[in-house]
């Protein structure tokens, strides 16, 4: 497999009050030797981001089988940030692939656990839980696939 080793930094313009040039989002992805596309994200998971963060987690979701998604360095997590997880897990179902959320701080499992998506994603505490996870069943769909994409 080739090597990926990719970083997007976000700098919202103009800055939110006391954050000057903030870089507010940090995504990473990097292969690692069993084909998952490891997925990182650092930094505050909002409206403004999402959208990019979308665009990124579905181009690397269409190149590999298992998609790992770090949110273990999210520091803020609003619910544009679910829908984001909604549409990347359909996509994966669609598709055939693995996704595998790595989520250990609370305000990222606390919407997961409030919304009811800690029950259909498959969520672990850290890489190691995510590279073994197992073939799951496909499980509800969340999505109605005729849906019109710009309603996803």
């Amino acid at each position: 497999m080739a090597h990926l080793d990719h970083t997007t930094n976000v700098t919202v313009h103009p800055a939110p009050i006391d954050r000057a040039g903030a870089e507010l989002l940090t995504v990473t992805a990097r292969a690692v030797p069993s084909g998952a596309v490891v997925v990182a994200v650092h930094g505050e998971v909002d409206g403004t981001n999402c959208p990019l963060l979308l665009d990124r987690l579905m181009a690397h979701g269409r190149s590999t089988h298992h998609l790992i998604l770090d949110l273990g360095e999210v520091s803020f997590f609003c619910a544009a940030g679910l829908t984001v997880l909604v549409v990347v897990r359909e996509a994966a179902l669609l598709a055939d692939r693995k996704l595998c959320v790595i989520a250990r701080t609370r305000q990222v499992r606390r919407p997961l656990m409030i919304t009811g998506l800690a029950r259909v994603l498959d969520l672990h505490t850290d890489l190691a839980g995510a590279l073994v996870c197992p073939e799951l069943p496909a499980g509800p769909r969340l999505v109605d696939p005729r849906q019109p994409a710009d309603l996803r």
